[in-house]
């Protein structure tokens, strides 16, 4: 996968994320650390709808 855009759900900070820095859990859940606050947060991927294989940017 490319480079995931998200949003920190303690610190609300966006979260610039490469492949490497972010685990797999299942084929939809992310799980990653928080490069500003540490704090360990998972994320569903989008995978209905018309932007489901596009950037997800937050917004």
């Amino acid at each position: 996968m490319s480079t995931q855009v998200r949003t920190c759900s303690k610190c609300f900070q966006l979260m610039w994320l490469k492949a490497d820095e972010y685990e797999m859990l299942d084929d939809e859940t992310v799980r990653a650390k928080c490069p500003h606050c540490g704090t360990a947060v998972r994320f569903k991927l989008g995978s209905i709808g018309p932007n489901a294989l596009g950037p997800k940017m937050g917004h």
